[in-house]
């Protein structure tokens, strides 16, 4: 894994993490998360608010639907209230196994629910900074950086 800088350099939480994962890592991922999302879709544990890693919606197309909804709200003279979370690092902090739990709950079962498992069991990961390596460590929460089951 190696820090990216993304403001301030005086403390570790304004580096982001990325870690390098295989081309053929990547293309078993997608083959994966296309099945996941259909099944997800199909049970709807997706709403249609969700955006982010669906096909033909982003975080842009959610800004625009949001930002429709208040115009048209107070174009009415509704009262709108708004909360705002940030749920930082939340993709680093879920651990392995209450991820598996969770996947279970949803119904994903069988060759997908192994293959994930795998995936995520066994991880280990360094940082290296300006060519200086760290002790190999354990990860036993989060999901890789840069993957494309991440998101989902």
């Amino acid at each position: 894994m190696t820090p990216i800088f993304k403001k301030g350099r005086n403390k570790a939480d304004n580096y982001r993490p990325v870690s390098l994962t295989s081309t053929t890592g990547k293309t078993f991922e997608a083959i994966i998360r296309d099945t996941l999302v259909r099944h997800l879709e199909d049970n709807h544990f997706i709403t249609d608010s969700q955006h982010c890693f669906r096909k033909g919606r982003s975080c842009l197309t959610n800004l625009l639907e949001f930002l429709d909804k208040i115009t048209g709200c107070t174009d009415t003279g509704e009262n709108v209230d708004i909360v705002f979370l940030d749920f930082a690092k939340a993709f680093d902090k879920v651990p392995h196994k209450r991820l598996i739990l969770k996947m279970c709950s949803h119904g994903i079962r069988g060759n997908i629910l192994d293959w994930i498992t795998e995936w995520l069991k066994g991880r280990k990961q360094k940082v290296g900074i300006r060519g200086v390596l760290s002790d190999w460590v354990e990860v036993l929460s989060g999901v890789p950086q840069g993957s494309v089951l991440g998101p989902l």
